[in-house]
């Protein structure tokens, strides 16, 4: 009979609510994130929660956030691109390339830990390297 109660509980999630089950979603009445009420319907998830669907609002400009739309956080409430702008992207002094991931940074210049080396032994950095390089006053990175 569990099984049984599993199956069909999947089988309304997805047919029903239109969302895939989510084995991390609480069992038992479901309570919005934003307004903090019971759900019955539909629902989205974001931030670790259920909301009504226009509840998952904006903190900033309090615009419906689509539960596909990238976003950031803000004190447990999504907070939109519009209001706080799209990630910046960095790009690498040496090859002129985008970085993804982290980053070396001198004055106002972004680096590949790659593209890289140590002024002294010539070793190209890694990210774990990172505790490791010191900046010379001439600006040469160095590692030993």
């Amino acid at each position: 009979v569990g099984e049984l109660l599993w199956l069909c509980k999947q089988w309304y999630q997805r047919r029903v609510r239109g969302f895939k089950f989510n084995a991390n979603m609480p069992d038992g009445p479901k309570i919005c994130g934003g307004c903090n009420k019971g759900i019955v319907g539909k629902w989205v998830t974001g931030l670790d929660q259920v909301w009504h669907h226009g509840c998952f609002t904006c903190v900033s400009c309090s615009r419906v956030v689509s539960p596909t739309e990238s976003f950031y956080e803000k004190d447990g409430k999504p907070d939109c691109f519009d209001c706080r702008g799209a990630p910046k992207v960095f790009t690498c002094s040496v090859c002129n390339q985008q970085i993804s991931g982290t980053r070396l940074i001198h004055l106002d210049k972004n680096f590949h830990y790659g593209c890289k080396s140590c002024k002294t032994c010539n070793k190209a950095f890694t990210a774990d390297d990172h505790d490791k390089i010191k900046i010379t006053a001439a600006g040469d990175f160095v590692c030993c």
